[in-house]
């Protein structure tokens, strides 16, 4: 059972671009807003509601992120008292309840997007739907690596049973 953790896929270095790029762009709205607001006493009526809408984004590819690299809350005291064998397949347990998991806040975050498309965002007139459209990007992301780990879980059990 090898590391994998230090592999990357194109889809990791693709969603580490797209975390990066919306920290810069974070930092260079809020850096305006506040130029803009203390320095030229001109506040911009945009550029609140962009950053709150960039920082959602962020903050759900971010977890996104962690979870790749298993950043994520566990809790291994009594798994790791398991021999092996019941150890792997308990995290197969957790790996496929985080599947069911994400498709549920998957699903659910489709039927809010669905149901708020047609309203318009006070500042920039977008669809309110953008906002949570972050939690489907972080969602599908955090669905990928579950999947991703749990079959690697697969593989890890196949190996153990052939070592035996």
């Amino acid at each position: 059972m090898e590391n994998r953790a230090t592999k990357k896929s194109l889809f990791t270095h693709c969603v580490e671009w797209v975390a990066t790029l919306l920290l810069l762009i974070l930092v260079a709205l809020v850096t305006a807003q506040v130029f803009m607001r203390y320095v030229m006493q001109s506040p911009l009526t945009w550029s609140e509601e962009m950053a709150r809408m960039t920082f959602v984004w962020f903050a759900f590819v971010g977890a996104g992120i962690g979870f790749r690299y298993h950043q994520d809350l566990r809790v291994v005291f009594f798994a790791e008292m398991l021999p092996l064998r019941p150890r792997l397949y308990l995290q197969l347990a957790v790996h496929l309840v985080e599947v069911a998991f994400m498709g549920v806040l998957l699903y659910n975050g489709w039927v809010l997007c669905q149901l708020l498309f047609p309203t318009p965002t006070p500042a920039l007139y977008w669809s309110e739907d953008t906002f949570y459209g972050g939690v489907i990007a972080g969602g599908v992301v955090i669905l990928a690596y579950a999947l991703l780990r749990a079959k690697e879980t697969m593989d890890d059990i196949r190996e153990v049973g052939r070592s035996k």
